[in-house]
């Protein structure tokens, strides 16, 4: 199955759309009309609209099997008492995991079964209810020693009238149910830390992309056991286990299912769950969502001379590099969705250069999406597929169902683009930031469509109702000329394409050395370490063995080594990245791995660096002492 960072979606006729009042070109300009919020709405196809019930019943939890036995109990009680507030997070944390299926859904069926893309309602339109039940502590028959809690999640989706159908057949009358099936993660905390890439798509991704803070969006329950020669998930790594087998042997599996179910149209219930106002009658209108800068965090990534993101300029330099990763998210708030159109070589976008190849990448990027800065250090958002990712708005116009995707690139009315944290080059470079020993706290701006490439207007065509394009002083990588499509610009259009975020970037560290603000506990997590004050040698490339302990009657800590870089320092690593991550105590635990090789003449390697934490939240802090045996 093969998926891209948007789907290759297949075409919607002309009437179609002309039903749904998405294209100019298929039908006459309409009459808008205005809500009494001062909202633009746009005119109603055959019937005022379509809502349709969701709803999940599933269990979340906190797997407990990395703990050391002796503090399980302890470890179980601190759950056991969070406040609800916890087990909501949580719950939301586990139906984030529905959004890859949903969103490529095309893909997890047969073309003959004409089942297309579907969306949940945006959070705030979320229910999550318990009910009378409270958390407690389960041997599963998987044998996971866990707490868990029961939930009931439920919303409503409200679209145009024609959308459930298009996106499920079952969906097209009123009554009409279907169940998606869906297999969760118990604890969706740490899943890439406990099942790597077994259950992550990367197709279409850069290799690398994954992380432990973005494991949720690339989730695939049907990923499988894979070979070089045949893959369609796994690209970093091939992993042993399908993704099924992984969640059940590594997690707890949750097998459950989302039910759709259409419900009759009434004023009352649409005017409940209506949600998104747009900004522009007449034309797409591009918003940067400036909440979404505040999923942000820094990590070390090595990089290599030869790699895409030296060639591409995403960096300062090769080698170790200290980088501020984020999600960018826009929406089109406007009621006229945003066409890019194809991007293949015989596309006007090509033929002009706006869309160029990457030989690096294997893929046609568009220089032109959006710039990144933190204070005065500078970014540059090379996007790769301009689509439709996130249903933002919950409203009669807002479609399920679209026609845009990596092959016709475009963001729908009251849809949004993200391009998530972890992917190659969405970041800033600020390795050469001087930063003072209290740590630095400046604007992290993204500005979407700066250079005026995306049409926020009307676009201007030719006799043939061919796009115009105008030359411009951009050139593309080899120096080729870059032509811009010519665009009559709606009145301010730019007021909403830029969002600023205060965000601390303390003098070293990292996502590693920061504060825990989901309650994380145990050697997998990737929060609330601190780096031990000196630096050890060893020799590039040997094993190195260590006795490693905590004083008597101090609680236990977790151990976690990193390599050190000659340049920057310890690189404050992810669980996945570290040489060694385990839990000491005052009766010493053996700690083995091999010393960093050289990496380049500037990096010669043998150096590591040692990060502690409690076990537990409710612990404190203590020295851990390491000695050669």
């Amino acid at each position: 199955m093969a998926i891209f960072k948007g789907y290759l979606g297949s075409a919607l006729s002309c009437s179609v759309l002309a039903s749904l009042g998405l294209f100019a070109g298929c039908a006459g300009n309409a009459e808008q009309t205005g809500e009494a919020d001062g909202a633009l709405s746009l005119p109603s196809a055959k019937a005022a609209g379509a809502l349709v019930a969701a709803t999940i019943k599933s269990r979340v939890g906190v797997v407990l099997d990395e703990i050391p036995p002796a503090q399980r109990s302890a470890a179980a009680n601190y759950y056991l008492s969070q406040k609800p507030s916890f087990w909501l997070d949580r719950a939301k944390q586990q139906i984030r995991h529905t959004n890859y299926r949903l969103t490529y859904r095309d893909f997890f069926y047969d073309e003959s079964e004409h089942r297309r893309m579907m969306a949940l309602p945006p959070e705030e339109l979320w229910t999550i209810d318990f009910g009378s039940k409270k958390p407690k502590r389960v041997v599963m028959p998987d044998g996971h020693d866990a707490v868990e809690i029961a939930y009931t999640f439920t919303s409503t989706i409200l679209t145009d009238v024609d959308s459930p159908g298009a996106a499920e057949p079952k969906l097209k009358k009123v009554g009409g149910v279907w169940n998606e099936p869906f297999d969760f993660p118990l604890d969706p905390e740490f899943l890439f830390q406990r099942t790597g890439y077994a259950c992550l798509n990367e197709d279409g991704y850069p290799r690398g992309t994954a992380e432990s803070e973005n494991a949720y969006q690339l989730f695939d329950q049907t990923c499988d056991v894979e070979t070089a020669d045949a893959r369609s998930c796994h690209l970093t790594a091939l992993p042993s286990e399908s993704c099924l087998d992984a969640l059940a042997n590594h997690v707890g599996r949750v097998d459950t299912e989302l039910r759709l179910e259409r419900l009759p149209y009434t004023k009352d219930a649409a005017t409940r769950v209506r949600l998104g106002k747009f900004t522009q009658a007449s034309a797409p209108d591009l918003a940067v969502l400036q909440d979404q800068l505040a999923n942000n965090w820094i990590e070390y990534r090595y990089v290599a001379e030869d790699s895409c993101a030296i060639r591409e300029q995403c960096v300062g330099g090769s080698g170790w590099r200290r980088l501020l990763l984020f999600d960018a998210s826009i929406e089109n708030s406007g009621a006229v969705p945003l066409s890019v159109g194809s991007v293949d070589p015989s596309s006007p976008a090509s033929q002009h250069n706006m869309f160029e190849f990457s030989e690096c990448h294997q893929h046609y990027h568009f220089r032109h999406y959006g710039d990144f800065s933190y204070g005065s250090s500078p970014g540059d958002k090379r996007a790769f597929c301009v689509e439709s990712t996130d249903r933002y708005f919950n409203n009669e116009q807002t479609p399920l169902v679209h026609d845009f995707g990596c092959e016709n690139q475009g963001v729908a009315v009251g849809w949004g683009d993200t391009y998530i944290a972890g992917v190659e080059c969405n970041w800033i470079d600020i390795t050469d930031l001087a930063i003072s020993a209290q740590g630095t706290t400046q604007s992290l701006t993204f500005e979407v469509n700066p250079d005026k490439f995306l049409c926020e207007g009307k676009p201007r065509l030719d006799a043939a109702g061919q796009p115009v394009y105008e030359p411009t002083s951009f050139v593309t990588e080899t120096g080729a000329p870059v032509d811009r499509p010519v665009c009559d610009f709606a009145s301010g259009y730019a007021s909403n394409n830029t969002g600023v975020r205060a965000v601390r970037v303390p003098k070293t560290g990292g996502l590693v050395t920061a504060f825990c603000t989901r309650n994380q506990a145990g050697p997998l997590r990737d929060c609330g370490f601190s780096e031990q004050p000196r630096a050890f040698n060893c020799k590039p490339g040997k094993p190195v063995h260590l006795k490693c302990r905590v004083s008597d009657g101090e609680p236990n800590q977790v151990l976690r080594v990193c390599e050190s870089s000659k340049q920057l320092g310890g690189m404050a690593c992810m669980y996945t990245e570290s040489l060694s991550s385990q839990t000491v105590t005052e009766d010493g635990v053996d700690v083995s791995f091999e010393c960093p090789k050289a990496r380049s003449n500037s990096e010669p390697g043998g150096a590591y660096a040692l990060y502690t934490a409690p076990v537990l939240p409710t612990d404190s802090p203590a020295q851990v002492t390491c000695k050669a045996r």
